[in-house]
């Protein structure tokens, strides 16, 4: 029978693991593909780059149209299940409840969906820019997971990230602000960033 001490881990526990295996499926679903892409379009350093940068942008743009109107639609399964982490905040529960991605599964299901669109637009165009979007968007989605998960967690961020404890957690307090976890360019564009 475990111990209290064993079942109050459970949950940083199953946390970490989820976090972990949705790092692994970004990996493979964003930079590996990423890499492969690379032999069969022409590419170069200045379109990987500006590949890259896209990705990273359009990640940021996808977690805030995400997050807006997605997760925080209440009567939707995503909705529902946001709902949790938004429940959950200073629970002992609150670490299964961190991971941005629901499950790996959702996680390969986000980069197919957006990486179909991509592919299909660099081979009709010939841009050569898909396999820099698409390590892009892995490394935007697991900083991101990390930077939250150090949010909630209370973990050390770097001096640079220190604002984002205080700017997500302005989010859980008022829920219809603030949707971009820790790099607010489309909260800012959308004029969602909660300033007076």
């Amino acid at each position: 029978m475990p111990t209290s001490t064993e079942l109050g881990d459970l949950p940083l526990r199953h946390g970490r693991a989820k976090k972990r295996n949705n790092a692994i499926v970004a990996v493979l679903s964003g930079a590996v593909p990423g890499a492969i892409l690379t032999f069969y379009l022409p590419v170069t350093a200045e379109r990987w780059l500006l590949g890259f940068i896209i990705g990273l942008i359009w990640a940021n743009a996808f977690e805030y149209a995400y997050h807006r109107w997605l997760l925080h639609r209440p009567r939707s399964s995503l909705g529902r299940g946001h709902l949790e982490h938004h429940a959950n905040i200073g629970t002992p529960e609150e670490p299964e409840h961190i991971s941005l991605g629901k499950s790996p599964p959702h996680i390969a299901i986000l980069f197919a969906s957006n990486g179909i669109i991509v592919i299909f637009i660099d081979f009709l165009l010939g841009l050569g820019i898909a396999p820099g979007i698409f390590v892009g968007w892995s490394a935007y989605l697991i900083t991101a997971e990390e930077i939250h998960w150090r949010i909630h967690m209370k973990e050390w961020l770097p001096p640079g990230l220190r604002f984002a404890r205080a700017y997500h957690m302005g989010h859980h307090e008022i829920p219809n602000i603030r949707y971009n976890v820790f790099l607010p360019i489309f909260d800012f564009w959308f004029g969602n960033i909660g300033l007076r």
